[in-house]
């Protein structure tokens, strides 16, 4: 029988130095030609802060080669030969607050096996990923690297959901955005985009798409009516954790055939022959259609008038408005999380979850996302409940008819640390704005925000096995 066990080994990359694994053990990069044994399934998360003048990508790298020697280092100490990494999972919070940064973490499922013998052959079947950590596919990638003097692996850095290439990068009253005129079903979109990143269903008639992080389209009866690349729906942290959708990210686009973005809000009035608001919106209506162009401070210079440039870009028809959400509590997906939370209840039906959401995002190769209401998350891996997320606010605050904290259980969004505390008894663990209780069920992270009167919880993450 092949047990489980759960580390969450805190890793701060400007404290403390690694501790150096035997060469003896090793991230098996092929599976063993023979009926192998499999004496351990650990799971490890490495957090990371970011250091100074390090990049995002380069915290990365260091954390999630730092989680490895983790698990080498465990692999050793159970006597095992080696480690198969099978599952990856990164949480990147762009709030970078003090309160929030131990959120950011690289996570790997790894299976510490024994070969058959000393010296056994590995088959021909490519672990999942590399010796750094990296997801190893057979098509898609410009170069190669040679394991074991036999095998090729090459990686696959395409998404999983292919989308056509865009035949345009305009965006004009006649053809529309990128080719998809208003109007457009939402059938036509899916021809003509792919499959989108997200789909929210967001009151009546009104369906709000994304693709990535930077498209954005509204449908009402099924009709195109809005396009913009500003997200207005969703807060910073929910998008934090979506897919990005490289055809948009790059903000190629033409507004009129020669307005770029950054190009000088002063230039686009003189062009178009009109005026910009006084919060530097410019606005051109034709035939019943609208496009509006948002400037954003590009250089500040003391004693100086900042220059505006063109950021954000929106094709709607004239009376378009975006519409206040009335997101209301999910009280069935709240009870059923009550119930599990508290060991009472079976595993949740993941269709039935399904028909309840009311959004559903892409957030990885591997899992979806199910947006329950305004706070409750659920990340899903084929028919599978892998995490749920009780955020702050799903969706932007400024946006909302109204919020209710979110309550799973005696826990509830608001209470003070000291309380968490009592509730959850002795069997906790934790450092500076985080506490992390564990059982056969789940890992619950619990996170807190610093008020004037203390900490106070504000979102919370399990991850189930």
């Amino acid at each position: 029988m092949i047990k489980s066990t759960i580390f969450l080994l805190h890793i701060s990359l400007l404290i403390f130095p690694k501790v150096a694994f035997s060469t003896e053990v090793k991230l098996f990069q092929f599976y063993p030609d023979c009926d192998y044994d499999v004496i351990d399934t650990i799971n490890v998360s490495g957090r990371l802060r970011f250091s100074h003048g390090s990049t995002r990508e380069e915290s990365l790298d260091k954390t999630r080669l730092s989680v490895i020697e983790d698990i080498l280092q465990l692999a050793g100490e159970k006597g095992a030969d080696g480690a198969i990494l099978t599952e990856k999972s990164t949480y990147l919070d762009d709030k970078t607050t003090e309160t929030r940064i131990t959120r950011n973490r690289v996570t790997f499922k790894a299976q510490l096996v024994n070969n058959c013998y000393i010296g056994a052959p590995l088959s021909e079947n490519a672990t999942p990923f590399d010796e750094d950590g990296l997801k190893k596919r057979a098509i898609n990638f410009s170069s190669n690297i040679l394991a074991d003097a036999k095998h090729i692996i090459t990686y696959d850095i395409e998404s999983q959901h292919p989308a056509p290439a865009l035949t345009s990068q305009t965006v004009n009253f006649t053809q529309g955005a990128f080719g998809l005129p208003l109007n457009s079903t939402y059938q036509q979109m899916l021809q003509h985009f792919g499959t989108p990143t997200g789909v929210f269903k967001l009151g009546g008639e009104r369906k709000v798409v994304s693709y990535g992080r930077d498209f954005w389209l509204t449908f009402h009866n099924d009709k195109l009516i809005s396009v913009t690349n500003q997200n207005v729906w969703l807060s910073n942290e929910l998008l934090s954790m979506m897919e990005f959708d490289r055809r948009f990210e790059l903000q190629n686009w033409q507004i009129l055939d020669n307005i770029k973005l950054n190009m000088p809000m002063t230039d686009i009035a003189l062009l178009l022959e009109t005026k910009q608001d006084p919060r530097h919106f410019v606005r051109i209506k034709q035939g019943g259609l609208l496009i509006t162009l948002q400037g954003v401070a590009k250089r500040v210079v003391l004693n100086e008038l900042p220059e505006y440039g063109v950021t954000f870009y929106a094709l709607s028809n004239a009376n378009f408005t975006v519409d206040k959400l009335n997101i209301l509590t999910n009280q069935s997906a709240t009870d059923t999380l009550s119930k599990f939370i508290e060991l009472k209840g079976d595993k949740m039906d993941i269709q039935t979850l399904k028909s309840q959401a009311l959004g559903l995002v892409r957030s990885d190769k591997d899992s979806t996302m199910l947006i329950m209401d305004n706070h409750i998350v659920l990340d899903i891996k084929g028919q599978e409940l892998n995490k749920v997320y009780l955020l702050d606010s799903a969706f932007s605050k400024t946006q909302l008819k109204f919020d209710s904290p979110w309550q799973i259980g005696k826990l509830k969004q608001g209470l003070s640390i000291e309380d968490v505390k009592i509730y959850l008894g002795d069997d906790i663990f934790g450092f500076g704005d985080m506490l992390e209780v564990t059982n056969e069920r789940y890992i619950q992270e619990l996170y807190f925000s610093d008020y004037d009167t203390g900490l106070v919880l504000e979102s919370s993450e399990i991850t189930l096995f």
